[in-house]
């Protein structure tokens, strides 16, 4: 899912020079400035923190005001997988004497695993403590927000490092998860298997049934223990390529608009960590927007391929994304289902419009340009 390699269409070659008909003095995808200065890392860790040091550098460099956000973000996605499935094997156990009492357990735990994963509602996983975070903002946090008619936004973590999940993923093209394995196999299976018992259904065909439901928490925090035991990803200067083309984007629109664009850039922590960078943005009561305000996100895509739009996003729950804002490109970007949480899911949430731009380069940034023009106040009267 990548873009289209630069100059291949006219208006990619006129974006190239800039506002003023200028070339940029290196060429874009390489580290230039302060993001020289070493790769990023995943949520939560020193590397991640000193990556966004270096983004607010690269900010102020290029005109913009800049902060970093500290935030806190829930417990790593493998602890709260961990939780539930240990929750839902105990259910199952137990529902073997007490039928209705494990089956109170194993509902209990799919609602929770649901809500988290999905909705972003922490239930059980609270008992799991967080972690910090930071996410770069600009404008800085406070009242500039109330003016900012354009989030672009995107995440400058890595993913850690997960060879069953990875392998799932090869294997059936996202329609197969641990998510899913673990909710529909594991915690409902084993809730059918309980009440079967609780109504008076015994037999050996229940047996094998039950046994088959309980084995799946357990192969599921098997492969959590793998993942763990994977250690860390060998992060590259390559993992903060997205957040130089958010930049070029914003350097561009302020150009155009000399200087008032009412752009804001977002480049969250922990983005691959189940949004959790964003998910702290968008939940501070203290964070004002204007209203009509939309966001844009942007990922990696695969090398050579089209840009793409999000026309929905997550894994157990498909949020519908906004594509449409992309409608007046010229490249005419696809809209896709993307498994992954991201920024613009939290954002939907939170009833802005949004949608994820997928791509890399010279063919991403002018599709998140265009995305950006489509979503601007100016732009929805024209039409």
């Amino acid at each position: 899912m990548e873009a289209k390699e630069p100059n291949e269409t006219p208006a990619q070659d006129k974006r190239a020079e800039g506002p003023a008909g200028k070339t940029d003095s290196g060429k874009r995808g390489r580290p230039t400035g302060a993001l020289a200065g070493g790769p990023t890392g995943v949520a939560a860790s020193d590397l991640e923190w000193l990556a966004s040091e270096r983004l607010v550098t690269e900010l102020e460099s290029k005109g913009r005001e800049a902060r970093i956000q500290e935030v806190r973000i829930p417990a790593s996605e493998s602890a709260t997988i961990v939780l539930h499935a240990l929750l839902t094997l105990a259910g199952s156990l137990i529902g073997i004497k007490w039928p209705a009492i494990g089956a109170a357990i194993c509902l209990i735990a799919a609602f929770s695993f649901y809500a988290e994963r999905a909705l972003g509602l922490r239930l059980i996983g609270r008992v799991l403590p967080g972690r910090k975070t930071a996410n770069v903002l600009s404008p800085p946090p406070g009242p500039a927000w109330e003016d900012v008619d354009v989030v672009i936004s995107t995440g400058y973590d890595v993913p850690d490092s997960y060879p069953v999940g990875e392998w799932l993923a090869r294997r059936f093209s996202g329609s197969v998860t641990t998510d899913r394995i673990l909710l529909y196999g594991g915690m409902i299976g084993s809730f059918a298997a309980v009440m079967l018992r609780a109504v008076g259904i015994e037999g050996a065909a229940l047996n094998v049934f039950q046994t088959v439901t309980a084995a799946i928490p357990l192969a599921v925090i098997a492969a959590q223990v793998d993942r763990r035991l994977a250690g860390t990803p060998i992060a590259t200067q390559e993992d903060l390529a997205p957040a130089r083309d958010v930049m070029t984007a914003a350097a561009e629109a302020d150009g155009e608009a000399r200087g008032d664009s009412g752009v804001g850039i977002c480049l969250f922590g922990a983005e691959y960590a189940s949004a959790g960078g964003a998910g702290a943005f968008f939940s501070d009561s203290r964070l004002k927007l204007k209203e009509g305000c939309a966001l844009i996100n942007l990922v990696r895509g695969a090398r050579n391929a089209s840009p793409e739009v999000t026309a929905r996003e997550g894994d157990l729950a498909m949020s519908r994304m906004s594509p449409e804002l992309a409608a007046e490109s010229p490249l005419r970007p696809k809209p896709v289902v993307l498994r992954s949480q991201t920024a613009a899911g939290i954002a939907r949430r939170v009833g802005l419009r949004a949608t994820t731009v997928v791509g890399r380069g010279e063919a991403g940034i002018d599709v998140l340009l265009d995305t950006l023009e489509g979503a601007l106040p100016d732009s929805e009267d024209e039409s």
